[in-house]
């Protein structure tokens, strides 16, 4: 792989924001589902009641949490490759390397495309200028 050239840090405050928002969006529409506060207390009368509620709570904050995994993403620069997440690739088998991003509402997804696969470099912080400095600015 040669000697790393660049590494791209992982964007700890977009994530907590991601799941953040997330969960509260979660908090709301479970409140919702239960017509607020005061329906909790129809919903917590009954066995049935607490273990619909609480599924519903379970899927949701699942939904609400997924971010976290992204917390052991990485992404090195390297003479003759990159390493995505650990895994270590070669320029040789990947090819041209391209930045997409994809809006949704208030959501961006970003990937790194190339030609074996598309990595989701969402919550890397600044990867395309990380890849701009290793290759395009070497003296």
């Amino acid at each position: 792989m040669g000697r790393m050239l660049t590494q791209a840090n992982l964007n700890k405050t977009k994530i907590f924001l991601y799941v953040l928002c997330r969960v509260i969006i979660v908090i709301i529409i479970c409140l919702a589902g239960v017509r607020g506060f005061n329906g909790l207390k129809e919903w917590f009368s009954s066995f049935a009641g607490i273990m619909k509620f609480s599924i519903l709570f379970i899927i949701g904050m699942a939904i609400g949490l997924y971010p976290l995994i992204h917390l052991r993403d990485s992404l090195a620069f390297y003479e003759n490759g990159i390493s995505v997440n650990g895994r270590e690739y070669l320029f040789s088998d990947i090819g041209d390397i391209t930045f997409c991003d994809y809006r949704s509402g208030i959501m961006t997804q970003q990937l790194m495309k190339t030609n074996l696969r598309n990595f989701n470099v969402t919550y890397i912080e600044k990867p395309k200028k990380a890849y701009n400095e290793a290759y395009l600015n070497q003296v």
